[in-house]
């Protein structure tokens, strides 16, 4: 009887194990069945192993990676590299065991760059022809790949591809594009034609109205998520982008803005199945009411990442003009509530009812509003993530003593994880106590400000409360969305 486990079913398994490289680098090992299952799925994207653990680095990731891509060039290839005079970089590269660059979907200029520059040339004296031969080997590797791949995710480079044998196949399946707007127009029409299924596009930086890219974005069939880098410098409406986007209104779930909001705000307004909307904004919006005014039926997450121009009240409109779907609203920006009155009106809106489904809010509290956000904290009983930021932001710290009162009193049951930003004044004595008040509520994850004094006693009590199982992180931190044990949790958020 054969008790052998079929492939599919190692694959399977296996892919459980597709972000562990050392444990498939294992089952490489074990026979030739579980290696050829285990080599497709490690093949996929092998660049994102460069580096197997944070404080690690692989001396030995290129060399191997570079031999074994070389490794599967044609006969006519290794001879057109040999009769350059790159002998040298060839050497050791027998025949691949398996056809390696097949399984390959993610490729990018600096992958290419990576597998070009690591690997030692046999230069001419005075490295005259150094840029001819990058070049070449350049060449050669994109025609490996466009010829061999099926490319799901895709930096698109400088250099045109349609001169690469099999291109239109390799490229047919395209998921991901990141591109520039000064690419020729006829690429991103030849694009066009090949490609019809791409789910995200980025364009980074968008500095034109490119009419090629336009056509582009317009023909896919189900385009879903879009991040448009536009420089502040720019400053001008790319209307057939705009016009592009527009027809893409019932897929585009996904939208970020980052540096210039380079399209009308009608257009954005027209994606009423939008559920992300990210903005990184550093230049002024135009037609700002028209933006405030503008209706997301299905929002669920609104990110606030950078704003040096935007009133306050500009967002807390759009927050109020969205239908009750509103999961997260996290806030990094410039432009914070110039009044105890902004604030009030603010949580006042939060309370209400359609905001029921928060999960994450970014709040400001100061004395004056202790009332409302007495009352949003009641009514957001779904809430597990709470960012607090500290007013008057004038350089002044704030008493945390009743905020910390509020919280221990009101916090809503699932709530388990809390920053607070901004300038205030923690004494180990409030620490305690609010530790203290927590026992037997969710674990905590508490970030607070880098700007907030911590003594030798403030960390004894974290250390403390961490080994009593009270705390389950403590950190300093700026930004929440950059703290690494929060990423997932970001990202499961992002995809929700």
């Amino acid at each position: 009887m054969d008790r052998k486990l079929p492939d599919d079913c190692l694959d399977q398994i296996f892919r459980y194990l597709a972000e562990n490289a050392c444990s498939l680098y294992s089952c490489l090992l074990v026979n030739k069945q579980w290696a050829s299952v285990t080599v497709p799925i490690l093949w996929t994207n092998p660049w994102k192993y460069e580096k197997p653990s944070k404080d690690e680095i692989d001396e030995t990731f290129w060399p191997l990676i570079i031999k074994t891509v070389y490794s599967c060039f044609s006969f006519d290839t290794k001879d057109l590299l040999r009769k350059n005079g790159l002998d040298l970089i060839l050497e050791g590269c027998s025949s691949a065991m398996y056809d390696y660059v097949r399984y390959c979907q993610h490729l990018s200029p600096e992958i290419i760059d990576q597998l070009t520059h690591e690997r030692s040339f046999n230069e001419p004296p005075g490295d005259l022809y150094r840029p001819f031969l990058d070049q070449l080997v350049e060449q050669e590797l994109y025609k490996l790949f466009m010829s061999k791949s099926s490319l799901r995710h895709l930096v698109l480079p400088k250099i045109p591809l349609s001169y690469c044998p099999g291109f239109g196949l390799c490229l047919q399946k395209l998921r991901e594009l990141v591109c520039r707007s000064d690419q020729s127009v006829d690429l991103f029409y030849g694009l066009a034609q090949i490609c019809r299924s791409i789910q995200g596009i980025i364009v980074d930086p968008c500095i034109d109205d490119n009419t090629g890219l336009a056509a582009l974005i317009e023909f896919q069939s189900n385009l879903k998520y879009l991040e448009i880098h536009a420089p502040e410098a720019r400053a001008a409406e790319c209307t057939s982008i705009g016009q592009a986007i527009v027809s893409q209104a019932r897929s585009l779930i996904y939208v970020h803005f980052q540096g210039f909001l380079c399209i009308h705000p009608s257009i954005l307004a027209s994606l009423s199945n939008l559920k992300t909307l990210k903005l990184f904004m550093s230049g002024h919006i135009a037609n700002i009411q028209q933006f405030a005014s503008s209706t997301f039926p299905k929002l669920e997450i609104l990110d606030i990442f950078w704003d040096e121009h935007t009133p306050f009240q500009i967002f807390t409109m759009l927050i109020q003009n969205t239908k009750g779907s509103l999961k997260r609203i996290y806030w990094n920006t410039d432009c914070p509530p110039t009044n105890s009155e902004d604030i009030r009106y603010y949580l006042n809106i939060l309370t209400h009812n359609a905001f029921s489904n928060l999960t994450f809010v970014t709040v400001w509290w100061t004395e004056d509003v202790d009332r409302e956000f007495e009352k949003f904290l009641k009514s957001c009983s779904n809430l597990q993530a709470l960012k607090i930021c500290s007013f008057p932001l004038d350089g002044i710290p704030q008493a945390i003593t009743r905020l910390l009162q509020l919280l221990s009193k009101y916090t809503p049951p699932r709530l388990n994880v809390l920053d607070i930003d901004g300038d205030w004044i923690l004494s180990p004595d409030h620490l305690q106590k609010f530790l203290e008040s927590w026992k037997k509520k969710p674990r905590l994850s508490l970030f607070i400000s880098p700007k907030i004094t911590l003594l030798e006693e403030h960390k004894h009590l974290i250390n403390l409360y961490q080994e009593m199982g009270v705390l389950e992180h403590f950190q300093g931190a700026e930004f929440l969305d950059e703290v690494e044990c929060l990423k997932d949790l970001f990202d499961l958020w992002l995809s929700s």
